[in-house]
């Protein structure tokens, strides 16, 4: 039998997701395997070199992360700002040259 340590049971999500490096940097797609309560746990297929901080973008919302650890192409990463609704407020853009984030 397996014990979990961790204060919070892994919820399984199962969503597509898209990680940016920087609110106008090239979007790459991910897989949210389990959300945690202030976290998630995260499969990169496609082999892109997750920085420590990303904006992690799925079921509509986004918010600013920071990874907690790395075992191959998988990573759990911790929320360090609010979930926000992804659209015209986002991160990405409330940061263009340009647009209003009012």
């Amino acid at each position: 039998m397996i014990w979990e340590t961790r204060g919070t049971v892994r919820r399984p999500l199962g969503h597509i997701g898209i990680i940016m490096a920087e609110p106008d940097a090239t979007p790459h797609y991910c897989f949210v395997m389990d959300k945690l309560d202030g976290g998630v746990r995260v499969s990169n297929p496609n082999g892109f070199k997750v920085p420590s901080k990303f904006i992690l973008r799925y079921a509509g919302r986004e918010a600013i992360y920071e990874v907690i650890w790395r075992n191959g192409r998988q990573i759990s990463a911790e929320s360090i700002s609010k979930r926000r609704k992804a659209g015209v407020n986002s991160f990405a853009a409330a940061r263009r040259p340009g647009s209003s984030s009012k």
